[in-house]
């Protein structure tokens, strides 16, 4: 009887090892990744520091309505607050444990590296993906923006370093450092967001879109200027958490539009862009660039005038008969398919009503002229140049 007892106890213990075994051995689940991060990039470091506080708290006010926030959607804060910062950070919007939401520094970043340097894109760029592994992100550049012109800047912080437009101006010290817009798209790894939005002035060129047609699936800004204040967060992010686009978008127009003030917006498919750069290089092949700009929409009040897209490449028809409208048809409708949304107003941002919305096609455009300039140069060599004027 006790050889009996002795026996069963030996096969419990061979049981109970045998079970620790196995168990210890099984995989771990593995963690799901967050449904979708938005990085707002934002460089402030000029004379924008101001609304910066103001988009920071909107967002801060929209967090409740952000479905999922903190839970399968996080949103990442890349900031370089003033010009005398002597860091910039990634903080996430957090809820704490009373309830509050507010946004918490999870990385910082040393000044010896301008945030309109590529390499500082990168490396916030893999940041982000290393601190909020996502199946999707959401990219908004918040700045001062030139659209295509470049500033040509050498990104090299001057001496004493140690402390120290096409997208984005960042005053640090005595210096002041732009990111030209083949730099920007060559800092944005290959579809690693399915938007970008441009919260700045200007970005919503044809070359700009053209330029990150292999960076994302949608593209979203303005043609023109912006007012200071920007996108209104409140509103939009709980949108822009669910890639509402569109629903984004009009909520900007209004937010501006129903104010009176001057506003435009496009949303738009990078898909297409291709077949669109072939129905505009056709119209180009075909007609007579127009001999003078005057008569156009312009949206820029810069030096260098940004026309509209879609008036400007129909412009190389004019007075060549009904021959070439097959090449116009196809022009619009390649142009029709990319558009998501696409909205301006009648007044323009020095109060004329100059804008016609019938004419507006969504995209501004640079008028080439035949002067060896720095510029005039760059622009050649920008994708869409070579697409369209090989």
């Amino acid at each position: 009887m006790h050889m009996q007892k002795l026996y069963y106890l030996f096969i419990c213990v061979v049981l109970m090892l045998g079970t620790a075994s196995c168990h210890k051995d099984e995989p771990k689940p593995e963690e799901k990744p967050q449904d979708r991060t938005i990085l707002i990039y934002a460089v402030a470091s000029n004379n924008l520091q101001s609304y910066l506080v103001s988009d920071k708290k909107e967002m801060i006010d929209a967090a409740p309505s952000v479905k999922g926030l903190g839970k399968n959607v996080r949103v990442l804060l890349y900031n370089v607050a003033s010009k005398n910062s002597a860091e910039a950070t990634l903080s996430e919007l957090r809820q704490n444990a009373t309830g509050t939401w507010d946004f918490e520094t999870v990385r910082s970043y040393g000044r010896d590296v301008f945030s309109t340097d590529p390499k500082r894109m990168t490396q916030v760029f893999n940041d982000v993906r290393e601190i909020s592994p996502s199946q999707n992100y959401g990219l908004i550049f918040w700045s001062h923006g030139t659209g295509w012109i470049p500033n040509f800047s050498d990104h090299t912080v001057p001496e004493p370093a140690g402390r120290k437009r096409s997208f984005g101006t960042d005053t640090f010290g005595s210096a002041t450092d732009y990111c030209d817009i083949h730099e920007l798209a060559d800092a944005i790894p290959d579809r690693m967001f399915d938007y970008i939005w441009f919260d700045a002035c200007y970005m919503m060129g044809i070359e700009v879109a053209y330029q990150l047609r292999d960076k994302c699936n949608f593209v979203a800004g303005y043609p023109t200027e912006d007012w200071n204040p920007g996108m209104n967060y409140d509103s939009t992010l709980p949108m822009l958490a669910t890639a509402d686009l569109a629903g984004a978008a009009d909520s900007f127009f209004h937010y501006y539009y129903d104010s009176d003030m001057s506003v435009t917006v496009t949303v738009a498919r990078t898909e297409g862009l291709g077949k669109l750069a072939e129905a505009a290089a056709a119209i180009y092949a075909a007609g007579e660039r127009p001999q003078t700009s005057v008569g156009m929409q312009n949206y820029s009040r810069l030096m260098y005038g940004l026309y509209d897209f879609g008036q400007f490449t129909r412009a190389y028809l004019d007075g060549n008969g009904d021959n070439d409208s097959a090449l116009e048809e196809e022009f619009q409708n390649a142009l029709s398919d990319i558009l998501v949304y696409a909205r301006c107003s009648e007044t323009d941002f020095n109060g004329r009503d100059s804008y016609d919305p019938e004419i507006y096609s969504g995209f501004s455009c640079h008028f080439p002229n035949s002067t060896n300039t720095s510029r005039e140069e760059y622009y050649k060599k920008l994708d869409w140049a070579q697409a369209t004027h090989p």
